[in-house]
Parts: structure tokens; C-alpha cells; sequence
């Protein structure tokens, strides 16, 4: 019986340590959920809570607001605060549209604008009631958050990304970067970018000689540890011309040796940091004898069926802000197009729905690698007297196989008492008001 009382006693302990949940029906009685995304979120385990908890999403622009050109602030985030009733329970209200993403982050201490202590990956969310987030996995412990209606979604955050937060002491160093570059292509000069300075446009590197009068560039700053940095050419603004390293051939598997991107380095202890990356056999600049043309560029592309309703939009590395803003298409008979300016041949592009990565085109339900402008594009002249200032990108990515990510048909078609789902010569269709549509959406009878 001892043992019993015990474990009845330890129960309600551990029932007692959280909450107890809002419901959905609450929810809607407190908040708009018919026109908003209502998140309601208790952060229990190692999701530890000292600071204010902002949401940084598409309805604030990332973080940047609606001013042309801004940065990041907590300022323009719309803040969790805490739900009546409901002890350690928070909850934020946003305007719904299509395309929806975005996710948790807390603030660090002394406010600085960062993305550490965003929520963590898959597997820290627990649903309890209300809407089902779509969670797909994100860049190194992230997690990317949509969602696809309007209403309540109720969750507990078990963890920050990477189990760290801002409640931890934070260990500081001054660190040096002390690094031996190929001295292939000695034209170009390194540069180092990271989270010290928000990986923004890459600082130059002070070139000097050691104590054998070999060539090495140093740079020192204040970070902590467990932040990252690369290093790219000085001139490169696209992340076009990052530090690589060769990775060898692979006969058992028959892989050829490639050349690679290196990951972030991460920063400990260690204040002095040395990189001797001087073998021009074992690492290089990735445009190193590369010749990068300059032009402007007339894209059309042909896409898959069920076009999506917002629009289709190319993204890519020639944009300012990277890969996180895109060029609106313009369809013209069946034909996406646009013209852009300045485009380097070196610059990356893919394609996706206006304003999601929820709905890229897929190949054989795989997700398209990057295409890269100067490996596709043409002289405008082989086209006509009138394109000879352009070069001319032309995609048909509309065959077999192709696909959008995304069921767009099933979305977008409101299926009523009167919608069927039929099946002809075993082929799936949705039928409503006398028409017939394919699962892309397109009509076809």
C-alpha cells in the first residue's frame, strides 16, 4: 500500500509541474481564429523561458517589418504573451495569409538581434489540440513551421534549437582567425563572415607574414562560444565563391572525388583559431580560374500542371538578400517569365510557389538542384536581332515527371455536400458543379 500512495503521490507531482492546457473551444472564444493563426505554446523541459518570446515570420517580414531595406528587429515582432488561466501557457495572434511560416524565437539578454535560441527541430514540438503545424526539418537543429489555415494551434516546446538558450551564461572569447589561403588565383583575397556580424557582407582579412615570412591573413572579434563563421572571396556577394575543400575519390562505391563548400566552423575554447588551408591540391576558391560573365537575362520557364494560384516566383543567390525574397513571374499563355538585371553566371536559381518553399517543382518527387545561370543560358542573338543584349534562359520543366510539391487542386477546390471524388481509367478527379478538375486543379472537363 506504501508503494502505492508513493507512486499516486509522484503522479500528481509530475502532473503538477505543468499547466493544465487551453482547449481549442477557449482559444476560439478568446482570440479571432477565423481570420488569424493563433499559437498557444508552453515551454517546459530545456526550453526555458527568462526573456520576452517574439514570433519572426512572413506576417513581419522575417523580422524586418514593413520598412523597405530594414534590418531585423524584436521591435516589429509580434510578442507572446501569457494566456489567462493558463500558468507558463503563451500565446501570439497573426494575420493569416497564404504562405504562412514562421517560428518562436527568445530574445537574448541585451536584446541583439539573433537566431539562436529560435524553437528547436522536429522533434521538440508535442502537439495537445487545436490545428497540426506542417514541421519540416530546417538549416542545422532548425525546424521550418507553416500553416495552412487560419485557427488554434496548441503545442509544448520541449527544446531550443540545439538545447541552448539565453537564460545560460554566455562564454565569450576574443577569437583570431589565422589563416594560410591556396596561393592558386592569389588574385583573390579572403574574407571572413558569421555570426559575429550577422552574416552580412563578408570583412576583409589583414594579409601579412609570419615568422617564416610566409603569406598568412589574420582577423580577431568577440564572439561566444558555439557561434560560426566561413570564408569567402573578399568581392563575393552571392556566396558564389566560398572557401572548398576536395573531397577524394571513392572506389568502392564508385563516387568521383568533388570539390565542396565547407560547413560553418564552430567556435570554442580555442581563442586562436589556425586554418592552414595553403595545399591549392586540397582547398581553393570555388571560382578560382573561373571566368564570370555579367549580364542581363530573360528567364521564361514552362511549369508543371496546377500552377499555383499565388503566382510562381524564381529565387536564387543574384538576389540582395539571398535566397530569402524571390522575382515574381509573369505567365503569358502558359509561359512564366521575367527579366532580370546584372545576373552573374555564377548565380544559383531554382523556382517555387510566390512566397513558399512548401511548394517547389519536384523531379521524380525529388526536390530540383540548384540551376546555375551561366550553365543554362544562351546568347539572346541566337534567338533574334531584338535579344542580342540578352542572354536567354528557357526551361520546360512542364514533361513527365515533373510536379509541384504541393496538391494545389485539393486546396484549392472548397469541396462541398455536392463534391465527389471519382476515378476514371484509374485516374483520381473531384467533381463538383458539373465540372471536373485533375488533383492539380486544372479543369478538364
Amino acid at each position: 500500500m506504501k508503494k502505492f500512495y508513493a507512486f499516486f503521490a509522484a503522479a500528481l507531482m509530475s502532473v503538477s509541474l505543468y499547466a493544465a492546457a487551453p482547449t481549442a473551444a477557449e482559444i476560439a472564444a478568446a482570440y479571432d481564429i477565423t481570420n488569424n493563426v493563433v499559437f498557444v505554446i508552453e515551454f517546459i523541459e530545456d526550453a526555458e523561458v527568462c526573456n520576452d518570446i517574439r514570433f519572426v515570420g512572413t506576417p513581419n517580414n522575417w523580422g524586418k517589418g514593413d520598412v523597405e531595406g530594414a534590418s531585423e528587429s524584436w521591435d516589429n515582432c509580434e510578442k507572446f504573451a501569457p494566456v489567462e488561466g493558463h500558468e507558463g501557457w503563451f500565446a501570439a495572434e497573426l494575420a493569416y495569409s497564404d504562405g504562412f511560416q514562421g517560428k518562436p524565437l527568445q530574445e537574448p539578454t541585451d536584446r541583439s538581434w539573433t537566431w539562436d535560441y529560435q524553437c528547436g527541430d522536429k522533434d521538440a514540438w508535442v502537439h495537445v489540440d487545436g490545428l497540426e503545424l506542417e514541421l519540416t526539418d530546417g538549416y542545422a537543429g532548425e525546424c521550418n513551421i507553416a500553416a495552412k489555415a487560419p485557427g488554434a494551434y496548441i503545442y509544448q516546446l520541449k527544446y531550443w534549437k540545439n538545447h541552448k538558450t539565453p537564460c545560460a551564461p554566455v562564454v565569450k572569447h576574443n577569437y583570431t582567425i589565422k589563416l594560410y589561403a591556396p596561393d592558386a588565383c592569389s588574385d583573390m583575397k579572403p574574407a571572413i563572415v558569421g555570426d559575429f556580424n550577422g552574416w552580412k557582407e563578408g570583412v576583409a582579412m589583414s594579409e601579412g607574414l609570419d615568422d617564416d615570412f610566409n603569406t598568412v591573413y589574420t582577423y580577431t572579434f568577440e564572439d561566444q562560444e558555439g557561434h560560426g563563421f566561413k570564408i569567402k572571396e573578399v568581392e563575393d556577394t552571392d556566396w558564389s565563391n566560398q572557401m572548398q575543400y576536395w573531397v577524394p575519390e571513392d572506389e568502392e562505391n564508385d563516387v568521383p572525388g568533388y570539390w565542396t563548400n565547407f560547413d560553418n566552423y564552430e567556435l570554442g575554447a580555442e581563442e586562436t583559431i589556425v586554418l592552414n588551408w595553403s595545399d591549392n591540391t586540397k582547398y581553393r576558391f570555388a571560382l578560382c580560374g573561373e571566368v564570370i560573365e555579367e549580364a542581363d537575362v530573360i528567364v521564361t520557364i514552362k511549369v508543371p500542371a496546377g500552377a499555383p494560384a499565388a503566382g510562381v516566383e524564381i529565387m536564387g543567390s543574384f538576389m540582395e538578400d539571398g535566397w530569402n525574397n524571390g522575382v515574381l513571374l509573369t505567365e503569358n499563355q502558359s509561359v512564366w517569365g521575367a527579366v532580370l538585371t546584372d545576373i552573374k553566371s555564377t548565380a544559383e536559381f531554382k523556382f517555387r510557389e510566390a512566397g513558399t518553399w512548401d511548394n517547389e517543382i519536384l523531379y521524380n518527387g525529388e526536390s530540383l538542384s540548384n540551376f546555375v545561370f551561366g550553365e543554362v543560358w544562351l546568347d539572346g542573338s541566337e534567338v533574334g536581332e531584338a535579344y542580342a543584349a540578352y542572354k536567354i534562359v528557357a526551361l520546360d520543366l512542364s514533361g513527365e515527371g515533373y510536379t509541384w510539391k504541393a496538391e494545389q487542386g485539393i486546396e484549392n477546390i472548397t469541396l462541398t455536400e455536392k463534391a465527389q471524388k471519382v476515378v476514371v481509367d484509374g485516374v483520381i478527379y473531384i467533381v463538383r458543379d458539373n465540372k471536373m478538375f485533375n488533383l492539380q486543379g486544372a479543369q478538364v472537363r
